[in-house]
Protein backbone atom coordinates (compact mmCIF):
# COMPACT_ATOMS: atom_id res chain seq x y z
CA UNK A 1 0.00 0.00 0.00
CA UNK A 2 2.85 2.36 0.86
CA UNK A 3 4.44 1.73 -2.53
CA UNK A 4 1.17 2.62 -4.29
CA UNK A 5 0.89 5.85 -2.29
CA UNK A 6 4.51 6.70 -3.09
CA UNK A 7 3.90 6.12 -6.78
CA UNK A 8 0.80 8.34 -6.66
CA UNK A 9 2.72 11.06 -4.83
CA UNK A 10 5.57 10.78 -7.32
CA UNK A 11 3.22 11.03 -10.29
CA UNK A 12 1.52 14.08 -8.74
CA UNK A 13 4.88 15.71 -8.08
CA UNK A 14 5.98 15.13 -11.65
CA UNK A 15 2.71 16.48 -13.03
CA UNK A 16 2.94 19.58 -10.84
CA UNK A 17 6.53 20.13 -11.95
CA UNK A 18 5.69 19.83 -15.64
CA UNK A 19 2.68 22.12 -15.32
CA UNK A 20 4.74 24.72 -13.44
CA UNK A 21 7.49 24.59 -16.05
CA UNK A 22 4.98 24.89 -18.90
CA UNK A 23 3.30 27.86 -17.23
CA UNK A 24 6.66 29.58 -16.74
CA UNK A 25 7.56 28.97 -20.37
CA UNK A 26 4.31 30.45 -21.69
CA UNK A 27 4.34 33.43 -19.34
CA UNK A 28 8.03 34.18 -19.76
CA UNK A 29 8.68 33.47 -16.09
CA UNK A 30 11.85 32.07 -14.56
CA UNK A 31 12.42 28.34 -14.55
CA UNK A 32 13.82 26.91 -11.31
CA UNK A 33 17.00 25.79 -13.08
CA UNK A 34 17.69 29.33 -14.28
CA UNK A 35 19.51 31.90 -12.16
CA UNK A 36 17.66 32.63 -8.93
CA UNK A 37 17.25 36.11 -7.41
CA UNK A 38 20.35 37.11 -5.42
CA UNK A 39 22.23 34.02 -6.65
CA UNK A 40 25.74 35.17 -7.50
CA UNK A 41 27.07 34.75 -11.02
CA UNK A 42 29.81 32.44 -9.73
CA UNK A 43 27.35 30.28 -7.79
CA UNK A 44 25.03 30.05 -10.79
CA UNK A 45 27.93 29.18 -13.10
CA UNK A 46 28.86 26.34 -10.77
CA UNK A 47 25.25 25.15 -10.68
CA UNK A 48 25.04 25.28 -14.49
CA UNK A 49 28.08 23.02 -14.71
CA UNK A 50 26.48 20.61 -12.24
CA UNK A 51 23.12 20.69 -14.06
CA UNK A 52 24.63 20.02 -17.49
CA UNK A 53 26.67 17.02 -16.30
CA UNK A 54 23.45 14.95 -16.38
CA UNK A 55 23.97 11.49 -14.85
CA UNK A 56 27.67 12.11 -14.12
CA UNK A 57 27.05 14.93 -11.64
CA UNK A 58 29.53 15.28 -8.79
CA UNK A 59 30.29 18.36 -6.73
CA UNK A 60 33.98 17.44 -6.71
CA UNK A 61 34.09 17.79 -10.49
CA UNK A 62 32.23 21.10 -10.28
CA UNK A 63 34.77 22.36 -7.75
CA UNK A 64 37.63 21.28 -9.99
CA UNK A 65 36.05 22.92 -13.05
CA UNK A 66 35.19 26.10 -11.16
CA UNK A 67 38.55 26.48 -9.43
CA UNK A 68 37.12 26.58 -5.91
CA UNK A 69 36.89 24.28 -2.91
CA UNK A 70 34.44 21.40 -2.56
CA UNK A 71 33.17 22.92 0.69
CA UNK A 72 32.22 26.10 -1.13
CA UNK A 73 30.40 24.15 -3.85
CA UNK A 74 28.52 22.10 -1.25
CA UNK A 75 27.48 25.30 0.51
CA UNK A 76 26.12 26.68 -2.76
CA UNK A 77 24.34 23.41 -3.45
CA UNK A 78 22.53 23.49 -0.10
CA UNK A 79 21.67 27.18 -0.26
CA UNK A 80 20.37 27.15 -3.81
CA UNK A 81 18.66 23.75 -3.76
CA UNK A 82 20.70 22.12 -6.51
CA UNK A 83 19.09 18.70 -5.99
CA UNK A 84 15.53 19.99 -6.47
CA UNK A 85 16.45 22.25 -9.37
CA UNK A 86 18.29 19.53 -11.25
CA UNK A 87 15.44 17.09 -10.57
CA UNK A 88 12.94 19.43 -12.19
CA UNK A 89 15.36 20.20 -15.02
CA UNK A 90 15.84 16.48 -15.77
CA UNK A 91 12.10 15.84 -15.64
CA UNK A 92 11.30 18.59 -18.13
CA UNK A 93 14.16 17.56 -20.42
CA UNK A 94 12.91 13.96 -20.42
CA UNK A 95 9.37 15.10 -21.23
CA UNK A 96 10.69 17.27 -24.07
CA UNK A 97 12.67 14.29 -25.37
CA UNK A 98 9.57 12.07 -25.34
CA UNK A 99 7.51 14.69 -27.17
CA UNK A 100 10.22 15.18 -29.78
CA UNK A 101 10.57 11.40 -30.21
CA UNK A 102 6.82 11.15 -30.80
CA UNK A 103 6.99 13.90 -33.44
CA UNK A 104 9.97 12.18 -35.06
CA UNK A 105 8.05 8.87 -35.27
CA UNK A 106 5.11 10.59 -36.98
CA UNK A 107 7.46 12.34 -39.42
CA UNK A 108 9.21 9.03 -40.11
CA UNK A 109 5.89 7.34 -40.94
CA UNK A 110 4.97 10.17 -43.27
CA UNK A 111 8.31 9.83 -45.06
CA UNK A 112 7.73 6.09 -45.40
CA UNK A 113 4.31 6.72 -46.95
CA UNK A 114 5.77 9.27 -49.37
CA UNK A 115 8.60 6.92 -50.37
CA UNK A 116 6.14 4.06 -50.78
CA UNK A 117 3.94 6.17 -53.04
CA UNK A 118 6.97 7.29 -55.07
CA UNK A 119 8.08 3.68 -55.51
CA UNK A 120 4.59 2.72 -56.66
CA UNK A 121 4.69 5.54 -59.21
CA UNK A 122 7.98 4.20 -60.57
CA UNK A 123 6.54 0.69 -60.67
CA UNK A 124 3.45 1.90 -62.55
CA UNK A 125 5.67 3.69 -65.07
CA UNK A 126 7.62 0.47 -65.55
CA UNK A 127 4.41 -1.52 -66.05
CA UNK A 128 3.24 0.98 -68.64
CA UNK A 129 6.52 0.56 -70.50
CA UNK A 130 6.10 -3.23 -70.48
CA UNK A 131 2.50 -2.87 -71.65
CA UNK A 132 3.63 -0.68 -74.55
CA UNK A 133 6.25 -3.27 -75.53
CA UNK A 134 3.64 -6.01 -75.38
CA UNK A 135 1.34 -4.04 -77.65
CA UNK A 136 4.21 -3.63 -80.09
CA UNK A 137 4.96 -7.39 -79.89
CA UNK A 138 8.41 -6.67 -78.44
CA UNK A 139 10.08 -9.08 -76.00
CA UNK A 140 10.28 -8.14 -72.32
CA UNK A 141 13.42 -10.20 -71.70
CA UNK A 142 12.27 -11.24 -68.21
CA UNK A 143 14.12 -13.87 -66.22
CA UNK A 144 12.09 -16.84 -64.85
CA UNK A 145 12.43 -15.63 -61.26
CA UNK A 146 11.17 -12.19 -62.31
CA UNK A 147 8.12 -13.75 -63.94
CA UNK A 148 7.43 -15.82 -60.82
CA UNK A 149 7.71 -12.72 -58.62
CA UNK A 150 5.31 -10.79 -60.86
CA UNK A 151 2.79 -13.63 -60.82
CA UNK A 152 2.94 -13.89 -57.03
CA UNK A 153 2.61 -10.13 -56.53
CA UNK A 154 -0.22 -9.90 -59.06
CA UNK A 155 -2.11 -12.70 -57.32
CA UNK A 156 -1.68 -11.04 -53.91
CA UNK A 157 -2.86 -7.65 -55.19
CA UNK A 158 -5.87 -9.19 -56.93
CA UNK A 159 -6.84 -11.15 -53.80
CA UNK A 160 -6.49 -8.03 -51.66
CA UNK A 161 -8.59 -6.04 -54.11
CA UNK A 162 -11.31 -8.69 -54.03
CA UNK A 163 -11.37 -8.53 -50.25
CA UNK A 164 -9.86 -11.94 -49.57
CA UNK A 165 -8.17 -12.06 -46.19
CA UNK A 166 -5.03 -14.10 -45.80
CA UNK A 167 -5.44 -17.13 -43.61
CA UNK A 168 -9.18 -17.57 -44.10
CA UNK A 169 -10.39 -20.97 -45.27
CA UNK A 170 -11.41 -21.29 -48.91
CA UNK A 171 -13.99 -23.96 -48.01
CA UNK A 172 -17.67 -23.15 -47.63
CA UNK A 173 -19.47 -24.44 -44.56
CA UNK A 174 -22.97 -25.79 -45.21
CA UNK A 175 -25.39 -26.03 -42.29
CA UNK A 176 -28.40 -28.34 -42.70
CA UNK A 177 -31.40 -27.73 -40.44
CA UNK A 178 -33.35 -30.97 -39.78
CA UNK A 179 -36.12 -29.52 -37.63
CA UNK A 180 -38.62 -29.71 -40.51
CA UNK A 181 -37.81 -33.34 -41.42
CA UNK A 182 -40.68 -35.85 -41.40
CA UNK A 183 -40.72 -38.25 -38.39
CA UNK A 184 -39.69 -41.86 -38.96
CA UNK A 185 -42.60 -44.37 -39.14
CA UNK A 186 -43.14 -46.35 -35.91
CA UNK A 187 -43.13 -49.79 -37.51
CA UNK A 188 -40.94 -52.84 -37.62
CA UNK A 189 -39.92 -51.91 -41.15
CA UNK A 190 -38.41 -48.77 -39.82
CA UNK A 191 -35.93 -50.84 -37.81
CA UNK A 192 -35.02 -53.02 -40.80
CA UNK A 193 -31.94 -52.04 -42.81
CA UNK A 194 -32.63 -50.52 -46.18
CA UNK A 195 -32.54 -52.93 -49.16
CA UNK A 196 -29.88 -51.88 -51.58
CA UNK A 197 -31.13 -53.98 -54.50
CA UNK A 198 -34.26 -56.03 -55.37
CA UNK A 199 -34.46 -59.75 -55.96
CA UNK A 200 -34.36 -59.40 -59.73
CA UNK A 201 -30.92 -57.79 -59.61
CA UNK A 202 -29.34 -60.69 -57.74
Amino acid sequence: MTECINEIDKAKLELDTLQRAEKAEHSGGRQVWQRMPQESAKAYAAFSKYRDMAERRTMARVAEMSGCSSQNVERWARRWAWTQRTYEYDLVQEENFREQASRDRVAHRRRQIQIGQALQSVAVAGLNEWRARLEQKLPLNLQPEQIATLLKLGDELEARGLGEDEGLSRFTRIVVNLTDALPLPDTEEASQPAVLCDETQR
